[in-house]
């Protein structure tokens, strides 16, 4: 009985962390994987071949437009400024 037992021990020291690990992983949902958005840019002027794909995620696309826009204007209140002898214009 005494060896039983003996044995019974050790094989509850590595079956212990399994159970416990399984038990936290069933608690714990997978991350959700965001769907990729992708975007296919035209040719470049002059060339024959396709344009490029970019994939990214929504929230991305949302970032990368807000910052073209953002670039464009900023872009577009220059031009009007140099074109006004650096006096800024009102709108």
């Amino acid at each position: 009985m005494h060896f039983k037992m003996m044995a019974f021990v050790p094989a509850m020291l590595f079956v212990a962390p399994a159970i416990a690990q399984t038990a936290t992983d069933a608690a714990v949902p997978a991350p959700v994987k965001e769907k990729k958005i992708c975007r296919r840019d035209g040719p470049a002027t002059g060339s024959i071949l396709g344009g490029h794909v970019t994939c990214h995620t929504k929230a991305d696309w949302n970032r990368i437009d807000s910052d073209n826009s953002r670039l464009a204007n900023d872009a577009m209140q220059r031009s009007q400024t140099l074109q006004n002898n650096g006096q800024a214009v009102r709108q």
